[in-house]
């Protein structure tokens, strides 16, 4: 009878997990689809995702901590901090690595401008939990280095960069490095994303002139920086000439940046031999605009990363 009952009861619980995963939540159709033409011969799509749905709390929470380090590049020892997004269920295998992506914030805000602000961290959640997004980490920096001030030094950020906030975030939690250096990194550069929005998209592509041999994927979202600036660093760094996928991505009307990252994405495409259109990486593809109707505000990046994750971003 006991073994009769036992029996029961695990297969009570079976029938019990069973029927969790049954009931796990699926992601709502998207509210919009904007497909345009506005690069000429060529078309850009843009997906509106739910936001009552995305915006709301997960039921899969991850968390949000912060990393303190210290940088030398100013020429002096600052004390600064990154805020670090971890998923649902981080820490609970000790085996498992996880894709990271770094995203900077824009004018006059800080490392919790974006995280900050439930809807993005619920956004983040949601794409996780209903497998739009495998588990990631990601990564808050600022680029002041005295913020009474605003001041900020876009060529020596990317040296704390590469010196200071990846060995720092890399050594501290599981990413696909296998050593925080600039080995490691580019061992690892298909598990690593850059992003950022309105003055942070500038230090993306900073960070792409930069920082190449670090990571495959760049999210530039409205703004843009010399086109001869980003096409002689893919000459100087020819080891990874097309070796990257650029998702560029910009509002509409009411973005005023929107006509520049337009500009700067034709410009690219004039060299051929540096960026290709689509998002057909077989056939060779590197850079595509993701253009919506959106206002010019940071928190429209999880509008944006909701499109990469779909389209392109760690698959």
């Amino acid at each position: 009878m006991k073994r009769f009952l036992i029996v029961l009861c695990i297969l009570a619980l079976s029938l019990s997990a069973v029927s969790a995963l049954a009931e796990r939540r699926q992601a709502p159709d998207d509210q919009k689809v904007i497909t345009t033409n506005d690069i000429t011969g060529f078309e850009t799509v843009f997906r509106q995702y739910n936001a009552k749905f995305y915006d709301a709390p997960s039921q899969e929470p991850g968390t949000v901590t912060s990393l303190s380090y210290t940088t030398k590049v100013y020429g002096r020892e600052l004390e600064n901090h990154v805020k670090v997004y971890l998923p649902y269920g981080y820490g609970e295998d000790a085996q498992q690595r996880y894709d990271i992506i770094y995203f900077y914030h824009g004018t006059n805000e800080t490392q919790d401008s974006f995280i900050g602000d439930e809807r993005a961290k619920n956004a983040l959640d949601n794409m996780i939990e209903t497998g739009i997004a495998k588990p990631f980490i990601m990564v808050f920096p600022t680029y002041y280095y005295d913020y009474e001030k605003r001041a900020f030094d876009l060529e020596l950020f990317q040296e704390e960069m590469r010196r200071d906030i990846m060995p720092a975030v890399e050594s501290a939690y599981s990413t696909y490095a296998e050593t925080p250096d600039d080995a490691g990194f580019a061992a690892s550069r298909d598990h690593r994303a850059f992003a950022g929005y309105s003055n942070g998209c500038r230090v993306c592509w900073y960070s792409f002139c930069k920082l190449l041999d670090t990571a495959y994927y760049f999210l530039p979202m409205s703004n843009s920086i010399g086109i001869s600036t980003i096409t002689n660093s893919v000459y100087a760094q020819s080891d990874y000439q097309g070796k990257y996928f650029v998702y560029a991505c910009c509002g509409g009307p009411r973005d005023d940046l929107s006509t520049a990252t337009v500009n700067l994405v034709n410009g690219l495409l004039k060299n051929p031999d540096c960026f290709s259109y689509g998002l057909n990486t077989e056939a060779g593809n590197n850079i595509f605009l993701c253009k919506s109707n959106g206002l010019h505000q940071t928190l429209t990046g999880r509008h944006f990363l909701y499109n990469a994750w779909i389209d392109i971003l760690f698959h």
